[in-house]
Order: C-alpha cells, then structure tokens, then sequence
C-alpha cells in the first residue's frame, strides 16, 4: 500500500508540474502585442560629425556618478561610434558654466567648429582628459568638474572664472582623430 501511495504522489507531481509547464508555454503563444522586425530603430551614423540643433541646457537634472579625482558625471546620450581612450585625439563641442549657472562659454550650435582636444597631452585642462575617456563618438556627457581638476586657485580672469570655482561642462564627442 506504502509503494503504490509513494506512486501516487509521483503521478500527481508530475500531472502539477506538466500544467505549469504547459499554461507557461501557452502564456507566450497569441499575445496582443505586435511584433515587429524593426524593434529599434538604426543607430545614427556617427562617421562624420553631426550639427548641433540646440544648446545645452544648465538645468537638466541628471544622476551624477563619481570619476577619478573628484570629478563627477553623467551620459546624457550615449553614442554609436568609436570609444575615446586616454590617448585619443578628440574633437569636441561644449558648454561651460559655473556651479552657480553663470555661462561661461559655449562653442556648441550648428555650424560650429569642433575643438581638437589632445587627451594625452599634460598642457590640456585635466577635467577633459578625464572626462572624456570612455565615451563614445556621438554621445553627449555632464562633467561637474571641481576646481583642482578645472583653473584651480587661480581662476581664469579672461573667462571669468573666479579662483577655486567648480564647474559644470556639456561635451559632445564629435570625433575622434
């Protein structure tokens, strides 16, 4: 009697698991969402560099992640292209504020040169050579750049970049050399 409700039970188990296996199975048959062979759309073509249609914006509110040296930032837009190493040649388009909002500069808008940035060499401003590996070519990133990274105690009198001001910088990767 032992031996044949041991049987029993394996049945029943067996009978349970192969319903649940067969509602999982008809779970996914005749779902009302349509299916489509474009599910996303092509990435743009990061070749060649592509004109800016608006300005960067001091406001948009982004969740800042920690980087080398006090430097924090975010991806606005992540590109399709090419990755930039430590040792690339970049070209860019920016905008630089002060922590406050006051504008600093911008060279970003359509019909805009792009600004070669040499990210190897030690005479280019230490936020951009750690800023701007790792993105890709396309992509936009948030740098808040603290004041040892940016003009320091010093400042920057001719942008009127007070001593010891931090700043929050927009960069598009362009293209890389």
């Amino acid at each position: 009697m032992a031996h044949s409700l041991d049987t029993l039970r394996l049945r029943f188990a067996g009978m349970v698991a192969g319903a649940a296996l067969a509602v999982l199975a008809l779970g996914g048959c005749g779902s009302l969402v349509p299916v489509s062979s474009h599910i996303t759309p092509l990435p743009p073509n990061c070749a060649t560099p592509r004109p800016v249609a608006a300005s960067d914006t001091f406001s948009t509110s982004l969740a800042l992640q920690p980087g080398a040296s006090g430097l924090q930032f975010a991806d606005i837009s992540v590109g399709c292209g090419a990755v930039a190493k430590a040792t690339s040649n970049a070209n860019v388009q920016f905008t630089v504020w002060l922590s406050s909002g006051a504008l600093v500069i911008t060279t970003r808008g359509p019909n805009q040169p792009t600004n070669p940035l040499q990210l190897s060499n030690p005479s280019t401003l230490p936020f951009w050579r750690v800023g701007v590996p790792g993105m890709r070519v396309g992509g936009t990133r948030r740098l808040v750049v603290p004041p040892a990274l940016g003009f320091g105690t010093a400042g920057n009198s001719s942008a009127n970049v007070p001593p010891n001001a931090t700043l929050v910088v927009d960069v598009e990767l362009v293209s890389l050399a």
